[in-house]
C-alpha cells in the first residue's frame, strides 16, 4: 500500500510539472527568439556643422566674415525608406536598416559692392543655397524594450555607415542694384547644378533614439524618434577650388558634419513559426 501511495504521489507530482510547463511555454528557447523581416518609412530634419569656414575670395574693403555662410539648420524637411530585419531576444533587439535617406540642407550667403567716390553706387546679392543629399545608409541599432507588454517602449543606439548617391543644388539668386542707373530689387529664377564633385562617397555616424512597438498580432508596428551624429568630414577638399562650379560667386565648400533629427514608422513580420498558442506580447 506503501509502494502504492508513493506511486500516485510522483504521478501527481509529474502531472503538475508538465502543465506548469505547458502553461508557461512561451520560456521554451524556440519562444524567446525571434527573427522579424519589414521595412520603414518618415522624415528627417538635417542641419550642417560646419567645422572650418572657407571662401572664394577675399574682400577688400570689409571683413572676410561679412560672406561667410549662414546656416539655417533643421529648416527643410527631407525624408528615409528602406528594409528592416531584426532579431529579439530576452528583451533586446538587434537590428540593421539598410535604406535611402534624403537630407535638405540650407545656408545664405551675401556679396555687396560699393563705389568709393559716389557711394550712392551700389550692389547687394544674396545667394541661398539649398542642397539636397541622397545616401544609401546601411544602420546596425541595438535596442532594449523598457516593458514587455503589447506596447512596449524602448530604447536604443547604433552606428551607420552611408554611401552618396547623388547631390544637387538649388541657388535662388535676389538683392538690390543700385549701381546699373536706377535703385531696385531683383529676383532671379532659381537655378539647380549637381555638386556631387564637392562631397566624398563615405559618411560615417553614430545614433541614438527611443521608441515604441505595438503588437496586434502577427505583426510588429515601430515608432522611432532619434538622432543621427556625423562624425567625418563630407567635403570633398581635393575638389574645393579645383573643380568647383561655384567658384564664379565666390563659393568654397566648408568643412562640415551631418547631423539630422529623423521620425520613422515601420511594421515588421516575425520569420519564425509561431503555435496558436504563442501570446505575442511574452
Amino acid at each position: 500500500m506503501r509502494y502504492f501511495l508513493t506511486l500516485i504521489l510522483l504521478l501527481a507530482c509529474t502531472s503538475l510539472w508538465a502543465q506548469r510547463k505547458k502553461s508557461r511555454g512561451y520560456q521554451d528557447p524556440f519562444l524567446k527568439t525571434q527573427w522579424y523581416l519589414g521595412f520603414y518609412g518618415g522624415g528627417n530634419l538635417a542641419g550642417i556643422n560646419p567645422t572650418t569656414a572657407y571662401f572664394g575670395y577675399a574682400p577688400l574693403n570689409y571683413p572676410q566674415t561679412e560672406i561667410a555662410k549662414r546656416y539655417n539648420n533643421y529648416a527643410n524637411i527631407g525624408g528615409q525608406y528602406g528594409l528592416v530585419f531584426m532579431f529579439y531576444t530576452e528583451g533586446f533587439t538587434i537590428g540593421l536598416k539598410p535604406g535611402i535617406n534624403i537630407y535638405n540642407t540650407e545656408y545664405s550667403t551675401t556679396i555687396s559692392w560699393q563705389e568709393t567716390a559716389n557711394t550712392a553706387n551700389s550692389l547687394k546679392i544674396n545667394y541661398q543655397h539649398n542642397t539636397q543629399f541622397n545616401y544609401l545608409e546601411f544602420p546596425l541599432t541595438v535596442q532594449y524594450d523598457l516593458l514587455r507588454e503589447r506596447l512596449r517602449p524602448y530604447i536604443g543606439l547604433g552606428g551607420y555607415y552611408g554611401v552618396l548617391l547623388n547631390a544637387a543644388r538649388t541657388i535662388q539668386r535676389s538683392g538690390v542694384d543700385a549701381a546699373s542707373g536706377s535703385a531696385g530689387g531683383f529676383n532671379n529664377q532659381p537655378q539647380t547644378i549637381g555638386v556631387q564633385d564637392e562631397y566624398i562617397k563615405s559618411l560615417v555616424g553614430v545614433m541614438g533614439f527611443i521608441g515604441a512597438s505595438y503588437d496586434p498580432g502577427n505583426i510588429r508596428i515601430t515608432l522611432d524618434l532619434g538622432y543621427k551624429f556625423g562624425l567625418n568630414n563630407i567635403a570633398n577638399t581635393a575638389n574645393r577650388f579645383v573643380n568647383n562650379p561655384l567658384a564664379a560667386i565666390g563659393e568654397a565648400t566648408d568643412d562640415q558634419q551631418l547631423r539630422n533629427f529623423y521620425l520613422s514608422l515601420g511594421f515588421v513580420f516575425p520569420l519564425k513559426f509561431i503555435s496558436k498558442n504563442y501570446n505575442s506580447v511574452n
